[in-house]
């Protein structure tokens, strides 16, 4: 192991660099540590750069990073510092967006563009030549875990003994660097302390005594936002704490109790006693020697001295199990609740009316203005969780008297979803007399030096999405952050000047904050991963390659991601590799993107396609609006444009916004169609470039003509538009129920779940109508968030798309007795038969089923998707619809198989009818009464199927819906397998 150890004053350059580039030199996996402002980000590479260059030897390096913006800065910077554009020696290449890349010596990009290559290295003759080139890879920042990081490190981790001229450096200011270097075989460490300047902090305890001079004493005038609520436990809830406490103390599951305690929070939940033996969490977590959650609930103020049934205390608890340290943290906290000093009364006096898990913005507010008042110079970070804290923050204080003077203050937001242009703002200086202050996400906790920063205020909240694989339901949420990720934010005020740091949390908060985050591996869905795993080895088992990871997922999670991508047919129910599956994982999207992208290729709508795709990639192009009464007049303009692509719907809406805002920047009307549908102008023209870029990778792997105008003919119909989208968001699809015991309108999933519609939604005034009908919602996920689960993005669609889309479709007899089970005529075989037996007889039996439930075209009969979304047809609908699943399955594999040529002329016939189909069925409105059910084959024969003139699109005709929804749900025992893909 290398440490350095002289301070950054005594430290010359060169002898940094030596250590450095000598350490690469002699092993193959270095690991490089240091405090935050050692600048390793920078020159770590340009060291290697010039250092190989000075041997007279070519190098290929490249570096990732875990976001775009810090890819494309840091190159930048670079690219400014060495005299060149960007582009040349140094370049950048993230999703959808590069400049420069094979011909740059130093490449940025982002992990999942290093993924892709490492992954198709085999697959491509040019990508395997592009590995093999590569003499380094840098991968920064590897103490945040991306989802990608960790499988990077699994890869590269088995190809270097392959590439012995390869050289792995792995770098973070605060990482667990002995974890790290014993997962690569114990690689050296170059330890790089002292590289910050000196930065003071102060914790909450100390913050409170300096605001409390001001005239606005904080603790009299705290913001109905925070104030912590004392409401009434519902028996619900109650019962939820019960089962929370019981898991806790019978099996060590302590997820649930503190996931209630994170989510809602309050003295009410924090003193909570069960209901039957009277034990509180802090009792729970002494009695299991918690010390982590025993300092979070002691910070939030929690009553030591409740007694359980049997008497006992928290202390009792921890006393009685032999937890030491346990005991005396709470024994000291007891103690001092005798002896408060005035800083520990206000801070006691402040946790009693204030919520600790909620931001704080009065507080912001007054401890922006002392700094301000008390000191001339220096910018001032702001962290904050996400993009409502900093609106909120900015609007409190630009209408503040003291703050909106714009010549001595400029207010600066710094998220993902600003734009490149404006993210750029908070580098530049302010002008004398001026003070900045950037209000930020955790997206300028690495990466970014803003040079004049002296101050930081640090919530200590984070935004954190956590996916919970036992019921499919995804959370972003605001969390606390760790103790790396606080260093991190400490370190952003001692750049390059000494500063302060204000942490908005107390001393004993942070003692039970974790060491790091939770990698993002285990707690999100793993869909594009587990193909890339199949990909790399195709013969591999998905889960026994995620066993080399530094942290593996659950098991479930893996489980969850393998049945969406045989739902899609990227992979065989034995989890085989298909065609389908090796082209969707090639495209540099998400696997039900790229089917989706395939599927409007064949249909002729690929305009729409595009833009969902890069609108899911990186971002809802729609804003907030700031002022309250412009709420309703952009959810009313939202729903409008959604009208304009026939129908309703979040994802509907955002493909109409850009084909008018295309239309209106042709016009050179693009700010004021911005402007009164509430878009982002930039967001528009980096969906436009993003969607340029996927068009020509589909191009380069054979799927486009070089004039891909034909392939949008039906971009403006209706029905084959909710198809397209059908066939990007499947399998998340729902029906919504009609309203019982005056309670608002739920959406019941194809898996059972029941969520509400989120309020920002189009869709959620439909909460406020009378239908006729239950409308199918697709959507793209479950969210869980202070009210609940429910659904964000969501549009309505008919029930052809799905019927032709998902993945498995069965038929039952159309009487609910028979469809139930009762009096069925079909009993099952003697108990005893031996299991071939029993089969054959379970075989003959669905033959027999078939048979009857198919045997006369007028039959009525219930199609039922996926187990539990069923609807009314006839059998010779249901026969049609069959033909024409497995000609659309048939087409897909032959574009996939043979992408370049032209489908053969009864595929091309059967894609003809499906989009005329589709045409005219157009859209279910759900206002219109019931319909009676019309015949497949009437339409069919109107639309003339037998030609095979190419795919166009129809005329639209008046014809009835042909399939309306049932009513009853459930699985039902005695239907009929029709298909499964």
């Amino acid at each position: 192991m290398l440490q350095i150890t002289e301070e950054r004053s005594k430290l010359p350059i060169g002898s940094f660099r030596d250590v450095v580039t000598s350490t690469i030199d002699s092993h193959q996996v270095v690991l490089i540590s240091g405090e935050t402002g050692c600048g390793k980000t920078t020159q770590v590479p340009q060291f290697l750069l010039d250092h190989v260059w000075g041997k007279g030897e070519t190098c290929k390096i490249v570096c990732t990073q875990p976001r775009r913006i810090s890819a494309t800065s840091v190159a930048e910077r670079i690219a400014t510092e060495r005299g060149e554009n960007v582009g040349d020696t140094v370049g950048y290449k993230i999703r959808l967006e590069s400049k420069g890349g094979k011909h740059s010596s130093l490449l940025f990009c982002t992990n999942g563009i290093l993924l892709r290559v490492l992954v198709s290295k085999g697959a491509f003759k040019d990508t395997e030549n592009y590995v093999s080139d590569l003499t380094h890879i840098i991968v920064d920042e590897i103490h945040e875990r991306d989802r990608y990081s960790d499988f990077i490190l699994a890869i590269i981790r088995d190809m270097l003994p392959s590439y012995p001229h390869l050289r792995l450096v792995l770098m973070s200011a605060t990482i667990d660097a002995e974890r790290f270097s014993d997962y690569f075989g114990g690689c050296p460490i170059i330890r790089v302390p002292g590289f910050t300047h000196p930065v003071k902090s102060f914790y909450l305890e100390d913050v409170l005594p300096i605001l409390r001079s001001t005239e606005n004493n904080h603790l009299k005038c705290t913001s109905d936002d925070v104030t912590m609520e004392d409401s009434i436990l519902t028996e619900e809830y109650r019962v939820a704490l019960d089962e929370a406490i019981d898991l806790a103390l019978s099996n060590d599951e302590f997820d649930p109790l503190l996931d209630l305690i994170s989510s809602e929070g309050g003295r009410k939940i924090f003193n909570y006693q069960h209901s039957i033996t009277g034990v509180t969490p802090l009792m729970v977590f002494a009695g299991k020697g918690r010390i982590g959650d025993i300092c979070m609930l002691l910070s939030f103020g929690v009553d030591c001295h409740l007694q359980a049934s049997d008497g006992n205390t928290a202390l009792d608890w921890a006393e009685r199990f032999n937890h030491v340290e346990a005991a005396e943290i709470i024994k000291k906290h007891i103690e001092k609740t005798f002896s408060h000093t005035e800083e520990e009364k206000l801070l006691n006096k402040y946790l009693s009316t204030v919520d600790p898990e909620l931001i704080d913005y009065v507080l912001i507010e007054q401890l922006l203005r002392r700094i301000c008042t008390d000191s001339k110079d220096g910018a001032i970070l702001v962290f904050l969780p996400g993009w409502d804290d900093i609106n909120k923050t900015r609007e409190r204080l630009q209408s503040s008297p003291f703050f909106k003077d714009a010549s001595k203050f400029v207010i600066i937001s710094l998220h993902s979803m600003i734009p490149a242009m404006e993210q750029k703002k908070v580098f530049r200086r302010s002008p004398p007399g001026c003070r900045k202050i950037v209000l930020s996400t955790n997206i300028a906790e690495t990466s970014l030096t803003i040079e004049d920063v002296v101050y930081v205020i640090e919530s200590g909240r984070m935004k954190e999405k956590s996916y919970d694989p036992y019921n499919n339901v995804s959370t972003l949420h605001s969390s606390w952050i760790s103790k790396a990720s606080a260093k991190q934010r400490e370190g952003r005020a001692g750049r390059c000047q000494p500063g302060i740091c204000y942490h908005l949390y107390s001393k004993l908060r942070e003692a039970s904050l974790p060491d790091f985050q939770v990698p993002e591996i285990k707690r999100i869905p793993i869909e594009e991963l587990c193909l890339q795993v199949k990909l790399l080895d195709p013969s591999g088992r998905i889960d026994q390659f995620l066993q080399k990871t530094l942290d593996p997922p659950i098991h479930e999670t893996i489980r969850n991601a393998i049945i969406v991508l045989q739902e899609i047919g990227a992979l065989t129910l034995e989890e085989k590799l298909t065609e389908l599956g090796e082209r969707l994982g090639s495209l540099p999207v998400h696997p039900l993107t790229s089917k989706m992208l395939l599927i409007a290729i064949l249909l002729n709508c690929l305009d729409p396609a595009l833009t969902l795709a890069c609108a899911s990639d990186y971002r809802d192009p729609f804003t907030l609006p700031t002022l309250p009464n412009e709420k309703k007049t952009a959810v009313a303009a939202k729903s409008e444009l959604a009208s304009l692509s026939g129908g309703l719907g979040d994802q509907l809406a955002v493909v109409a916004a850009f084909q008018g805002w295309k239309i209106a920047k042709g016009k050179g009307e693009e700010s004021r169609f911005c402007s009164r549908y509430f878009i982002s102008s930039s967001t528009m023209r980096m969906i436009s470039r993003m969607r340029n870029q996927l068009e020509n990778e589909l191009r380069r792997n054979g799927f486009l003509p070089e004039d891909a105008s034909n392939c949008s003919l039906n971009a403006r119909d209706p029905g084959i538009v909710h198809a397209v989208l059908v066939a990007g968001l499947y399998p998340m699809v729902g029906r919504l129920l009609p309203p019982k015991n005056g309670k608002k309108p739920i959406v019941e999933t194809s898996s059972g779940d029941k969520v509400r519609l989120h309020p920002h939604s189009t869709l959620f005034k439909l909460l406020f109508k009378k239908f006729s009908i239950q409308p199918l919602i697709m959507f793209d996920e479950i969210t869980r968030g202070d009210g609940g689960l429910h659904i964000r993005n969501g549009s309505i669609v008919g029930p052809l798309p799905l019927l032709l889309l998902a993945m498995e479709i069965v038929v039952a007899p159309a009487n609910e007795k028979d469809v139930e089970g009762n009096d069925s005529g079909y009993e099952d075989t003697d108990v005893d038969d031996s299991d071939e037996d029993k089969k054959e007889s379970h075989d003959k039996s669905n033959a027999r089923r078939e048979e009857d439930v198919m045997s006369s075209p007028d039959n009525a009969v219930k199609v039922i998707v996926d187990g539990r979304l069923p609807f009314e047809s006839t059998a010779l609908d249901v026969a049609q619809i069959y033909c024409l699943r497995e000609r659309l399955s048939a087409a897909i594999l032959y574009k996939v198989t043979h992408p370049r040529k032209v489908l053969p002329e009864h595929l091309g016939a059967s894609l003809y009818a499906i989009a005329c189909v589709l045409s005219y069925d157009g859209m279910s409105e759900i206002s219109l009464p019931l319909e009676t059910v019309d015949s497949l084959s009437t339409m069919i024969r109107a639309a003339d199927i037998g030609q095979s003139n190419g795919r166009k699109k129809m005329a639209t005709n008046q014809y009835p819906k042909h399939y309306k929804p049932l009513t009853n749900h459930g699985k039902h025992q005695n239907s009929v397998p029709i298909s499964k893909r």
